[in-house]
């Protein structure tokens, strides 16, 4: 039988104490001024080792059921795959099993899906809400039920919170297109439109497009159903197709909308860049070897996972959270590739 790995067959394996070990386990490295090298090498070694803490021992000493829930809109979109991947591997490393739920983006869904959870004793929540207000989650900090909000922000909200710069990396993609000499843009945005990340990203790209005095019809502002996304964009291209006043530029908020945009732009005959330039908010692997290959705004998405965990485990274990850490805003990049590099042959004037 294989002997099961232990906190000082790790401390061994490194050159470092047991205790060391321990503190960066528990998320205690910063506070013990264990370097950020250090706690890499242990949590590599962790994973190197399948080191597995005493799950039964833990939960009989703290009364805790070592699970936490996830819950976004769609675990299949890869920005919620890559996110659950990580919290995924942080949790294993603390301990912790996760139960992973989609809302489709529907509401009472994800309230269900709350109050399900709830009911099962999970220690935590890791939530990517649909909501239209923070109501249920400033219940749940009256009710000290530890949770993260991730992605998706409100107004008012007393939540522990994780999100990006949507409306700065929304801005980047429209002043990109704006320096190539692009005026005649198309907005593809996804409902519903007051989630936070849609609604942010909206009045970014337009902020830009206001700045440099350049207007969006209403024919050319696309709303997609969430629950229809293929056939509302074809359907929305083919029309537009058919009118015969193409934009020069489509700016899509997510990286679903951008692989549908680019899928019926080739069935189209629509040439990228050269016929409409392309640039989507949410960067994935495959973007980068299609053809041709896809602008994006990138986020740091393994970053909003590991930083979730850490502020949930945080509270589940009763830790202080300071002020600043309370809500964390992760800054975004932009990645220019082929399809929006401007053509020869567009007019600027």
């Amino acid at each position: 039988m294989t002997k099961k790995t232990s906190l000082s067959d790790i401390a061994k394996s490194l050159g470092v104490s047991k205790t060391l070990v321990s503190l960066v386990i528990n998320n205690k490295g910063d506070e013990h001024g264990i370097s950020a090298e250090t706690q890499k090498r242990v949590l590599d070694k962790i994973k190197e080792l399948n080191y597995r803490p005493n799950v039964l021992a833990r939960g009989f000493r703290t009364g805790r059921t070592n699970t936490i829930g996830l819950i976004v809109s769609d675990i299949s979109n890869r920005f919620y795959s890559r996110i659950a991947r990580r919290v995924e591997d942080y949790a294993w490393i603390h301990g912790y099993s996760v139960v992973i739920c989609s809302t489709d983006e529907n509401e009472e869904k994800e309230i269900q899906q709350i109050r399900l959870l709830r009911d099962r004793k999970v220690d935590g929540l890791i939530i990517s809400s649909s909501q239209k207000d923070c109501e249920i989650f400033n219940k749940l900090v009256d009710a000290e039920m530890p949770h993260v909000l991730i992605d998706r922000t409100f107004d008012g909200m007393k939540s522990v919170n994780v999100s990006v710069d949507n409306f700065g990396g929304a801005r980047m993609a429209a002043r990109h297109l704006i320096t190539q000499g692009i005026k005649k843009i198309a907005l593809v945005t996804i409902t519903p439109e007051h989630i936070s990340t849609i609604s942010d990203r909206k009045k970014g790209f337009l902020s830009a497009l206001n700045e440099a005095k350049i207007t969006i019809p209403p024919e050319w502002h696309i709303a997609i159903p969430f629950n229809n996304i293929e056939q509302a964009i074809k359907e929305s291209l083919l029309k537009l197709y058919q009118s015969g006043d193409m934009p020069q530029a489509i700016f899509t908020l997510n990286n679903n909308l951008t692989s549908v945009c680019l899928m019926n732009l080739r069935k189209l005959s629509v040439k990228v860049p050269n016929d409409v330039a392309l640039i989507g908010f949410d960067d994935v692997l495959y973007f980068s070897f299609t053809q041709p290959s896809i602008s994006a705004i990138d986020q740091p998405v393994e970053r909003i996972g590991e930083k979730a965990f850490d502020l949930l485990l945080r509270q589940i274990e009763k830790n202080e959270l300071l002020p600043h850490e309370r809500s964390v805003y992760l800054p975004v990049d932009i990645i220019i590739r082929e399809s929006s590099i401007k053509p020869n042959n567009y007019v600027t004037e």
